[in-house]
């Protein structure tokens, strides 16, 4: 197994938290209160029998209040979007298989119908 080490996603870095119950986890907690924290987390499940890997990717994006104002105080959780990556590979799969999976899965994430959805809230249509 990889050591953890710091993950940047869009500048964001998030440090090693350690793994606990099998979930490692990563947090960025640069907004300074509870709330205002980062996580991402995987899981990363063997299974017994040998047949299948399921991995899980979180990452949850909390956004709280800048400033008091009469809406809210400094620091209020104002709402958060959540990510969830899961992927199931086969434990007989070869490298070149998951290597074309990854390119795969990193080309969907920027395609422009992910693009749209998440950015634009604009969902494909057929």
């Amino acid at each position: 197994m990889a050591q953890q080490a710091n993950v940047t996603l869009n500048t964001v870095v998030y440090a090693p938290s350690g793994t606990n119950n099998g979930i490692s986890t990563w947090a960025n907690r640069s907004g300074g209160t509870g709330n205002s924290f980062s996580y991402l987390t995987e899981k990363f499940v063997t299974p017994t029998d040998g047949t299948v890997n399921r991995i899980t990717f979180s990452l949850n994006v909390p956004v709280v209040q800048a400033v008091d104002s009469d809406c809210a105080c400094a620091g209020t959780l104002l709402r958060t979007s959540t990510v969830q990556v899961s992927v199931w590979v086969p434990s007989n799969s070869t490298s070149a298989e998951r290597t074309d999976l990854y390119l795969r899965i990193k080309d969907m994430i920027a395609s422009a119908p992910f693009l749209g959805a998440v950015e634009n809230l604009d969902p494909s249509y057929g």
